[in-house]
């Protein structure tokens, strides 16, 4: 749902990043202002425009037959969509994914985040939980910890991104570890309000010992499900 908008808030977290870093390599720079809103503008706009540009491909292709909205099999090999029956010797289910939200106690009690509605968002928040360490997390990790945003990232596995090498992951670990809290091992058991914001009881994989994260402005459980129920 958000590839390429992520990757463009990546580019531009790539770019602040580089000039940050830019001393190193005897090159004296400075940013004088982040406009966030005007960030994320400029990726919301050039999403709409993929869409746009998509759908017209789609719609156009001279073999291909473009039918939307909601199907369900009515026989092993024929599928309905709003009544039209379309039968295929191979059937090809790519229904696309949706955020997942796990089951954390109290979690239902803030306005949390998911990778998609991040994207909406208008105001930089101050503060960020991250709860996962998958790919998903560590592209939000990076662009806000980039725009000035404090984040903690939560992952319940002994590393980051369990996809990759574990070299990897533990370079990764490293170089994130210097803009932003980053703990593994670290399962997120309960989601607790007060009046200085969210913050999040984790229990240690290993010894099982319980802490609190300190308060932050708001949450984003990062994970998604297949959508396999827009086509069953």
């Amino acid at each position: 749902w958000g590839c390429i908008p992520s990757k463009m808030l990546i580019y531009v977290a790539d770019r602040i990043v580089e000039i940050e870093e830019a001393k190193k390599l005897g090159v004296d720079a400075e940013i004088k202002n982040i406009d966030f809103h005007a960030v994320m503008e400029r990726m919301r706009k050039s999403r709409q425009e993929s869409q746009v540009h998509i759908r017209r491909g789609i719609s156009e292709s001279k073999n291909l037959d473009f039918y939307e909205g909601e199907c369900h099999f009515v026989s092993d090999y024929t599928l309905d969509v709003n009544g039209n029956k379309l039968k295929g010797e191979k059937i090809f289910i790519a229904s696309g994914s949706r955020p997942f939200t796990p089951a954390i106690k109290g979690l239902e009690n803030i306005d949390y985040l998911t990778n998609e509605s991040a994207l909406e968002l208008k105001d930089r928040p101050d503060s960020l939980i991250i709860i996962g360490g998958g790919y998903i997390a560590v592209e939000y990790g990076h662009f806000f910890a980039a725009m000035g945003t404090e984040v903690t990232i939560l992952e319940m596995a002994d590393r980051l991104v369990l996809s990759e090498e574990p070299e990897i992951s533990e370079v990764l670990k490293s170089e994130l570890s210097k803009r932003m809290g980053v703990h593994t091992n670290a399962q997120a058991d309960e989601v607790k309000v007060n009046q200085n914001g969210v913050s999040v009881v984790t229990v240690d994989k290993k010894s099982g010992s319980r802490k609190r994260t300190s308060p932050s402005i708001t949450s984003i459980p990062l994970a998604r499900n297949a959508s396999g129920d827009s086509c069953w």
